[in-house]
C-alpha cells in the first residue's frame, strides 16, 4: 500500500526547473510511500530502473485533462491503494482532480497564478480546483503570496498550505578545488586572470540576456579582464548572437550545457548573473530560480534581475545583488562592476551564500519537511 500518486508533466530525464524540483523532493522520500505517475520518454528506461520508487508512465507525450486518463489514474491509485493524489501543474492536468474522487493536493509554482489566474473563464476552473484540494504545496514564498491574494479575492477560507521552496543539493553543487577550476576555465579558453560572468538559461526575452550583453558593453573598457559566458538555448538565440556581433563583446553563447558539466561552469565562475524581469504588466514572471541557488552552492555571488522569487533565492547585498531595474544596463553593469573590482566582498557573498543553501536550502532538509507535511495528512 502506497501513501500517494504524484502526477505530473514534468519529471525526468526530461529536463527543467520544476523536473529537477520534483525529482529531488520525491527520490529522497520513503520511495514506499508513493508511485510516480508521468509521460512517456525515449530515454525513460535506463532513468527509471536506477530509482528506488515505483514510476508509470503513460503514452502521451502531454498528460491532458481527458476522460481516459481520469479513469486511469483512478485505476493506478486503486491498485496501488493510494489515499491521496498530488497533482502537477493545477492546469490543465489538474482539472480531472475533483473528478477523479481521491482526496488530493496541488503544486503551484507560480505561473498558473499569473496568466490562468487573470483569465476568467480558466481562473473559475482554477478556483475550483485549488478550493476543492485537501492542501496545496507552494515552489516559495512568491506562489504562496499569489495564492493568499487570489483567496482574498473571493472571501473563501484557503486549504492547509505547504511553502516547500526549490532547493539545491550541495553535494553536487559544491565550490571546486583550485585544481579542477582552473581546468575547467582553460577548457573554455578563460584564464586565471580573466574575470569570468557566467549564465545559464532558457534563452527568452524575460531572462534578460540582452541587458547582460548590453552591461558586459558598457563594461569593456574599464574591465577588459571580463569575460561572459551564456549557456542555453531559446527563442532569443539568433537576436542575441547579432548583439554580440554589432556590439563586439567578450560574451560567449555556448548552446546547451551537459547537466554534468553544470556545477563545473558555475563553480568555475568569478560571478553569475541572470537580469531576469517581469514581462506583459506582471502576467510572466521569475518564479524562483533555482540556478541562483546553484551558484551561491558553489560559493559563487550573483546578480539577478528583481522579478517574482528571484529576491527569495538571492539576498541582496548579502549572496550577491538585485537589480531591481532589471531592464537598466547600466544598473546591471554596477553591480557586476562592484563584483570584478572587490575581491573581497566576492569572497564574503560566496560564503553566504554557500552557508544559506546548506542551512536553508539543502533538498535534503526540504524533503524531510515535505515528508512531515505529507505525513500530517494522515
Amino acid at each position: 500500500m502506497v501513501k500517494h500518486l504524484l502526477v505530473t508533466n514534468d519529471f525526468p530525464p526530461k529536463v527543467g526547473g520544476i523536473q529537477n524540483y520534483l525529482y529531488e523532493l520525491w527520490r529522497r522520500l520513503d520511495p514506499n510511500s508513493f508511485v510516480v505517475v508521468t509521460t512517456a520518454n525515449s530515454n525513460a528506461d535506463g532513468f527509471d530502473a536506477q530509482q528506488e520508487f515505483e514510476i508509470v508512465r503513460l503514452p502521451q507525450k502531454v498528460l491532458l485533462p481527458t476522460p481516459w486518463l481520469a479513469r486511469k489514474i483512478r485505476e493506478i491509485a486503486e491498485h496501488h491503494q493510494a489515499t491521496f493524489i498530488i497533482w502537477d501543474p493545477a492546469l490543465p492536468v489538474g482539472m480531472l482532480a475533483p473528478k477523479v474522487g481521491i482526496r488530493y493536493g496541488v503544486i503551484l509554482h507560480g505561473a498558473e497564478l499569473t496568466i490562468p489566474a487573470r483569465l476568467p473563464m480558466i481562473s473559475r476552473w482554477l478556483f475550483k480546483i485549488l478550493s476543492r484540494s485537501r492542501f496545496i504545496i507552494t515552489a516559495g514564498q512568491y506562489p504562496r503570496a499569489e495564492l493568499e491574494r487570489l483567496f482574498a479575492r473571493s472571501k473563501r477560507q484557503l486549504p492547509e498550505v505547504f511553502e516547500i521552496p526549490p532547493g539545491v543539493d550541495p553535494m553536487r553543487f559544491e565550490p571546486l578545488s583550485e585544481e579542477i577550476r582552473g581546468h575547467y576555465r582553460k577548457s573554455l579558453g578563460i584564464t586565471d586572470d580573466d574575470f569570468l560572468v557566467s549564465s545559464v538559461s532558457r534563452l527568452v526575452p524575460r531572462k534578460g540576456m540582452g541587458t547582460l550583453i548590453e552591461a558586459a558593453g558598457l563594461l569593456q573598457d574599464a574591465h577588459p579582464e571580463l569575460k561572459v559566458v551564456i549557456a542555453g538555448t531559446g527563442r532569443d538565440d539568433h537576436r542575441l548572437e547579432r548583439m554580440v556581433k554589432r556590439r563586439n563583446v567578450s560574451v560567449r553563447l555556448m548552446g546547451r550545457v551537459a547537466e554534468d558539466d553544470l556545477p563545473y561552469l558555475l563553480g568555475a565562475s568569478d560571478g553569475f548573473a541572470m537580469l531576469c524581469r517581469n514581462r506583459w504588466a506582471g502576467l510572466e514572471q521569475e518564479g524562483f530560480g533555482i540556478v541562483f541557488l546553484e551558484a551561491s552552492s558553489c560559493s559563487v555571488p550573483v546578480v539577478a534581475g528583481y522579478s517574482g522569487g528571484s529576491t527569495e533565492a538571492v539576498t541582496h547585498e548579502e549572496t550577491g545583488f538585485v537589480v531591481y531595474q532589471p531592464k537598466s544596463s547600466r544598473k546591471a553593469a554596477e553591480a557586476i562592476s562592484m563584483l570584478i573590482s572587490n575581491a573581497d566582498l566576492r569572497a564574503e557573498m560566496g560564503r553566504n551564500g554557500r552557508r544559506r543553501a546548506l542551512e536553508e536550502f539543502s533538498y535534503d532538509l526540504l524533503s524531510e519537511k515535505l515528508g512531515k507535511c505529507l505525513a500530517s495528512i494522515g
